[in-house]
């Protein structure tokens, strides 16, 4: 079932089909249906007039809710694009705090080492030798 935003009556609609010959019977999910809309939005478009058009047949379309349903809509590609702009500058920070960590680490490796040697050399000089 498609949803038309502005039908009183919710989300239900049936129809009853009768087929004169042999035919193929096929299922969509809505979902299906959706992503296939997706990729055709002109036939996306065609199919939400329809229905518009049958709930205002039988007046059962609030005009105000479809209205503000298609603004809210028309939005969508703007709040993806702030959605997909903040990803991006997310990666770019969290892979500039990487590359500072790995920075760090790698640094912090090195004076370890420098450390175990210190303290290696330390070890091995012999006891009766005195240290200023």
């Amino acid at each position: 079932m498609i949803r038309f935003s502005g039908s009183k009556t919710g989300n239900r609609r049936t129809a009853n089909i009768r087929s004169v010959g042999y035919s193929d019977l096929f299922c969509l999910t809505k979902q299906d249906l959706w992503e296939v809309l997706a990729e055709y939005p002109s036939a996306r478009d065609t199919l939400i007039e329809r229905g518009k058009a049958h709930l205002r047949k039988d007046n059962l379309l609030d005009e105000d809710a479809a209205d503000i349903a298609q603004q809210d809509e028309a939005a969508i590609p703007d709040k993806l694009k702030h959605v997909d702009d903040s990803i991006d500058l997310l990666e770019t920070r969290f892979a500039r705090l990487l590359g500072e960590y790995r920075a760090n680490m790698s640094a912090l490796s090195h004076r370890l080492d420098i450390v175990e040697q210190i303290a290696e050399e330390k070890r091995n000089i012999p006891s009766n030798i005195q240290l200023n």
